[in-house]
């Protein structure tokens, strides 16, 4: 999702902030939190749009752009840590994908972080088409798991 070390950070310091119990998101309303999830999702979504169709085969193997959509979703991401306080739990004025787990299952979605962070850090040190595709499994991996536990799906 993020930027090497970064992500590993914002998810640490995310489930830090859930795992001492954290009301409110810090200096951002629950509306506020729960949209700068979404959009950081939404840049999750264009960066695997980006490395997809080169895993497939569709595109070929292109550095800048991979990195490029990985710095885009950095940046929207950066603020992870601060959008999992109690009030932006499902059942709010804001529609929200998030499931009951990520509150209910503190470790298992910490676990879930770090293993797209170290995923995430596995396809950014990458350095040539070989390593990109063997890198990006375990990324998708982390992404499915995650989703499955802790978003329900739209609709």
């Amino acid at each position: 999702m993020i930027l090497g070390n970064a992500i590993w950070k914002i998810v640490a310091a995310g489930t830090l902030v859930l795992g001492i119990g954290a009301g409110a998101a810090l200096a951002e309303t629950a509306e506020e939190a729960i949209k700068a999830r979404q959009a950081c999702m939404k840049a999750n979504g264009a960066m695997m749009g980006v490395m997809v169709p080169i895993i497939k085969g569709e595109k070929p193997y292109d550095k800048a752009a991979i990195d490029a959509a990985i710095a885009a979703e950095g940046t929207a991401c950066a603020g992870w840590a601060n959008w999992w306080g109690e009030d932006t739990k499902p059942g709010g004025a804001v529609e929200t994908w998030a499931k009951e787990e990520i509150w209910t299952d503190k470790a298992g979605f910490e676990a879930a972080g770090m293993a797209y962070g170290k995923a995430s850090e596995g396809v950014k040190a990458s350095t040539d088409e070989a390593s990109f595709k063997a890198a990006f499994p375990a990324l998708g991996e982390s992404c499915g798991g995650c989703h499955e536990k802790f978003r329900r799906p739209k609709g």
